[in-house]
C-alpha cells in the first residue's frame, strides 16, 4: 500500500471515530435530558394559579345564575303574551 492511502485511511477512520464519539455524548445528554423530572412549579405560582382557578369558576358559577334568570324571564314573558298568530309574511 502506498503510504499516502494509509494516511487517508487513518484519517477517514479518525473522523470516523471522532464523529461518532461525539454523536455518542450529544445523545447521552439528550436522553439525560429528556429523563430527569421537571422541576415543580414555585408554591407561590401553584397559589397563585389556584386563586385564578378559583376566581374563573366563581365567574362561571355567577353568568351561570344569570342565566337561569333570563331564561326564566323570557318564559314568563312568552307565557304572559303568547303569539296568537304565526309569523308574518313578507307581502
Amino acid at each position: 500500500m502506498d503510504p499516502v492511502e494509509v494516511a487517508i485511511a487513518i484519517s477517514i477512520v479518525t473522523v470516523v471515530g471522532a464523529g461518532v464519539t461525539i454523536l455518542g455524548v450529544f445523545a447521552r445528554a439528550l436522553t439525560r435530558k429528556w429523563t430527569q423530572p421537571r422541576a415543580a412549579l414555585p408554591p407561590a405560582d401553584v397559589e397563585r394559579l389556584q386563586d385564578a382557578v378559583e376566581q374563573l369558576a366563581g365567574d362561571v358559577s355567577e353568568l351561570h345564575e344569570r342565566l337561569d334568570f333570563a331564561e326564566r324571564m323570557l318564559v314568563s314573558q312568552r307565557a304572559m303574551h303568547p303569539l296568537e298568530e304565526g309569523p308574518v309574511e313578507p307581502a
